[in-house]
Order: structure tokens, then C-alpha cells, then sequence
């Protein structure tokens, strides 16, 4: 990890002790701005073994209170619908761009969400930030090998917050805003 990434996620998981307010995510946020990696470091993360959710991680730091890792995605890898459930998630591209679909829980007990749109993002754009309410899902496309830093807190819980992976089964309009009923589905389903 670089001096100016270790400075970003020492001060990601100072916060992450106190739980990260509206203002020290606006904050960490702008911080990874000047965030990247070059491409020699990008072929390093490419060559990492995938972990065992399937893709390529470059762990940080973790505990129940923070964790933060570098996901690294060929060209045309996708990374599911999931969700972070009660997480707060700053995603910062270091290298290459990533096509992101988002959607928001209406009704997470019912399985409804409302759809809010794709954003494509690269290294020179600011961070995308899933905050914890109402709660965000994604699904995320390399459309070119990519590496992205991503700071979460506080991190998954198997017990209470674990992370499941989703599939629409019915869509109710046919643009942004539209909504669907999702159904849950295994990783390995949900990454064929």
C-alpha cells in the first residue's frame, strides 16, 4: 500500500471507532481523491489468487468496526447484486473504470427495491458512497481491469450482517425508479 492509501485508511478506521457521521464520510470521501495505482501495480492485484467470495482482494486491516481492501476485476468481471446491509461503503477507483448499477431497498423484509440508476466511474472521478440507510445494493462491472478501494464500516457480520447476493425476479417499469421484486440467490448463482 502507498504512503497517501495508508494515510486514507488509517483515517477511515480512526473514524470507523466512533461510527463514521454524514461528515467524516463527506470527509474521507474527498480524501482518496488523488487516490490510484499505476500499472504495474494494477498486474500485481490481477496476479493475486481470487479469495474465497471469487475475486481478486488485497486485504488492509479488518475488524467488526472497519475493513478496508482492494478489489481487483479483469475487463468484463462482475462483481453480482449485493447488498451492505447497515454498512457505510466509500468505493474509490485507483486504475481503469467500473460500470456501477445501483438499487435502493424500499422494503428489504419484502424484498422490493427501487432501482437508481448506472454510473460509470474511474480513476480521475470522485468516490462512490453507499451509505447504510435505507440501504444500498450493487452490482459492479470492470470495463477495463480495474482496481478499487474499498473502506467499509463496520464490516460484515455472518451473525447480523451478513452479505447475500440478490437476482431480480420481477421489475415493475422499465427505467430509473422503476421497482422489482428481488429474490436471494448464492454467489455461485448469482456469478454464472
Amino acid at each position: 500500500m502507498n504512503p497517501a492509501t495508508r494515510r486514507v485508511v488509517v483515517e477511515a478506521e480512526a473514524a470507523a471507532r466512533a461510527g463514521w457521521s454524514d461528515a467524516a464520510v463527506a470527509a474521507l470521501a474527498a480524501s482518496t481523491q488523488s487516490l490510484f495505482c499505476d500499472e504495474r501495480e494494477l498486474a500485481r492485484l490481477l496476479a493475486l489468487p481470487p479469495s474465497d467470495h471469487g475475486f481478486r482482494e488485497e486485504v488492509f486491516t479488518t475488524s467488526p468496526e472497519f475493513h478496508a481492501s482492494v478489489f481487483a476485476l479483469v475487463a468484463g468481471e462482475t462483481i453480482p447484486l449485493h447488498d451492505h446491509p447497515a454498512l457505510d461503503v466509500i468505493s474509490k477507483v485507483l486504475r481503469g473504470r467500473i460500470h456501477v448499477h445501483t438499487w435502493e431497498w424500499v422494503d428489504a423484509d419484502s424484498l422490493t427495491a427501487t432501482e437508481r440508476g448506472e454510473v460509470v466511474i474511474g480513476e480521475r472521478d470522485s468516490a462512490l458512497v453507499l451509505r447504510n440507510w435505507p440501504g444500498t445494493l450493487h452490482a459492479i462491472t470492470a470495463l477495463e481491469d480495474t482496481a478499487f478501494l474499498d473502506l467499509f464500516s463496520p464490516y460484515y457480520d455472518e451473525a447480523v450482517r451478513p452479505c447475500s447476493y440478490y437476482e431480480v425476479a420481477a421489475r415493475h417499469g422499465d427505467h430509473e425508479g422503476s421497482t422489482a421484486q428481488l429474490r436471494v440467490t448464492s454467489w455461485e448463482e448469482a456469478h454464472r
